[in-house]
């Protein structure tokens, strides 16, 4: 063959033309993704150590005005509490997290100044921002975590 190139550039447009593209992700499944980088940053932190996700957290529409959304289906906002011990220096913990979760990941500035300590992730593939903040939550000390998947397809259900 003369020409790799030309050949896989026709495939590819073929693909997309064929509607062939790959399917969306479910809201399953970017949960999933969300919550396992969730559980990664709580496995950093070192004992004694409480892990408390928060639950019941309504999926939002891709469309959300708040979020200036265009898109289809819902994402998952993930949020837990990580409890440690009082004489844990969660600002050094922090500073840390970026080069902890590694390649893939870009620290982003809000713009907000704030009197505690925190660092706002991206990820560009697949998709996710997290944040990671120093919290006092009912007097303990506390590690918040806030991840926010990608947008995920919700089957419909049947009518009955």
């Amino acid at each position: 063959m003369k020409h790799p190139l030309t050949v896989l550039a026709l495939t590819a447009g073929m693909l997309i033309l064929c509607g062939c593209a790959a399917a969306a992700p479910t809201y399953e499944e970017v949960r999933a993704e969300a919550d396992e980088v969730l559980q990664e940053v709580a496995d950093l932190v070192p004992e004694p150590k409480e892990v408390i996700p928060t639950e019941g957290i309504e999926p939002y529409s891709c469309k959300d005005e708040l979020i200036f959304g265009k898109g289809k289906g819902k994402f998952y906002t993930g949020q837990w509490a990580v409890f440690v011990d009082e004489s844990f220096d969660i600002p050094s913990f922090i500073a840390q997290v970026p080069d902890a979760l590694g390649a893939g990941w870009s620290e982003q500035t809000l713009g907000v100044p704030v009197s505690f300590a925190q660092v706002y992730l991206v990820r560009d593939f697949p998709r996710m921002t997290l944040t990671v903040r120093e919290l006092t939550i009912e007097g303990r000390k506390a590690i918040d975590l806030l991840a926010i998947s990608r947008c995920g397809t919700i089957p419909e259900t049947p009518a009955p």
